[in-house]
């Protein structure tokens, strides 16, 4: 009976029955550590956890604040992140950015990467969950991500596994990496309000955002500096956004990069940039 409150207050608030139902399991599974085959086999929530879960269906359905901000966590990975207000949510898109680095890895001893726009850390404690020998460096603009990167990392006791830099970009980086991997802010400001309200309102606008025209804006100056960053033959791997991908090989080839490859995602959008520096160019 409960569950019905619950989707009730959802299509109450016009969303769908599916969007409901995964948001409704994800809330129960951080709460109580319940799945939904608890429930088809009666499992029971007590008066207060329904009270507590209620409570907060409820705020996300009248303020549309994204259910991970709500509860403070997302999955990524199949691992739990913590998230604030000034880190992105990880998306599933991101995945594919965190696979095709690790095929990359696989081909260098110990690899040493950095992680530009960390955020909550997501994409770096990854790396080094799924491959041991792989340590990675994460920068980011704000102090509070930066924060938040650090408490992820202790959930995995990577804290002294890396550096953690606050820094504009490059600013305080002064090492050089066998890989630099980016999901930058590539969503032109001028489009914010074609956004879905979860993401124009709620995500952090320093993650999100760029001040030019096409989105491009942190890609030119990742590139552009990659190169005193990188050790020979280095690579960079960038997410990138809706028909960025050849605008973003383009920079690349034009900072001298090759082996450029373009990546689609599970939805056939190209999703992923990879190139290979060229050191005897510079």
């Amino acid at each position: 009976m409960y569950l019905k409150c619950f989707t009730d207050t959802y299509e109450l608030n016009g969303f769908d029955f599916f969007e409901a139902k995964n948001e409704i399991d994800f809330v129960l599974e951080i709460l109580f550590n319940y799945e939904y085959k608890d429930f088809l086999q009666d499992k029971k929530l007590t008066d207060s956890q329904i009270k507590k879960a209620l409570k907060i269906f409820e705020e996300r359905t009248k303020t549309k604040r994204p259910i991970q901000q709500i509860l403070g966590v997302s999955f990524f990975y199949g691992r739990k992140f913590f998230v604030n207000k000034y880190t992105l949510i990880p998306r599933p898109e991101t995945e594919l950015l965190v696979k095709t680095v690790l095929n990359y890895s696989n081909k260098i001893g110990n690899p040493l990467i950095l992680d530009i726009g960390t955020g909550t850390g997501c994409i770096g404690l990854t790396l080094m969950l799924e491959n041991p020998k792989i340590q990675c460096d994460m920068v980011d603009i704000q102090k509070e991500a930066i924060e938040k990167a650090k408490q992820n990392a202790a959930n995995y006791n990577l804290l002294n596994k890396t550096n953690f830099i606050l820094s504009d970009l490059f600013e305080n980086v002064s090492k050089k990496y066998d890989i630099i991997v980016s999901n930058p802010p590539y969503i032109p400001i001028k489009d914010k309000d074609s956004l879905q309200v979860e993401v124009r309102d709620f995500d952090s606008p320093i993650a999100l955002f760029t001040k030019d025209m096409e989105g491009l804006e942190f890609y030119k100056k990742i590139i552009s500096d990659a190169k005193e960053y990188l050790n020979d033959d280095g690579i960079i791997a960038f997410e990138v956004g809706i028909n960025q991908a050849k605008k973003a090989a383009r920079l690349l080839q034009n900072n001298n990069f090759f082996d450029i490859d373009i990546i689609k995602d599970f939805n056939s959008i190209e999703r992923i940039v990879t190139a290979k520096m060229k050191r005897s160019c510079f």
